[in-house]
């Protein structure tokens, strides 16, 4: 009797895992919104494929990122060869990782942290912004 129940409860709750899972897969590629908790500034990140770019509201530079999915929410951005070749500092922070988290329609709350930097914790809400 115990084993039926045991796999009820997994067969009930799998799909439900499942399903929040994919939920992510909508936001793999697109246009995307939030703001900076330090500057204020929006930064727009543009995600196609294994490229991710980032630009920040009213500044020249613009970033790229190689995007490795480890899951179908938690994805790994490393500054291209060429991003570090333009900024120095983009190196220094090296690869982040970023969970998606509380996935909506169209926003997503993204916990990132730093391969390099164990401190580093930042919770951001993104919007799709619409093209």
């Amino acid at each position: 009797m115990k084993i039926k129940i045991i796999l009820f409860a997994v067969a009930i709750l799998l799909p439900i895992i499942g399903f929040s899972q994919s939920n992510c897969e909508k936001f793999r590629n697109g246009t995307f919104k939030f703001t900076d908790p330090k500057s204020k500034k929006v930064c727009v990140i543009t995600r196609n494929g294994n490229i991710q770019t980032e630009k920040m509201q009213d500044a020249e530079e613009v970033y790229d990122f190689d995007v490795v999915w480890l899951d179908d929410c938690t994805y790994t951005v490393t500054p291209t060869a060429a991003t570090s070749a333009r900024n120095k500092d983009a190196t220094k922070i090296g690869t982040m990782t970023v969970k998606m988290v509380q996935v909506k329609d169209s926003t997503y709350v993204q916990k990132i942290s730093i391969a390099n930097n164990r401190r580093f914790k930042r919770s951001d809400t993104v919007f799709v912004m619409n093209e």
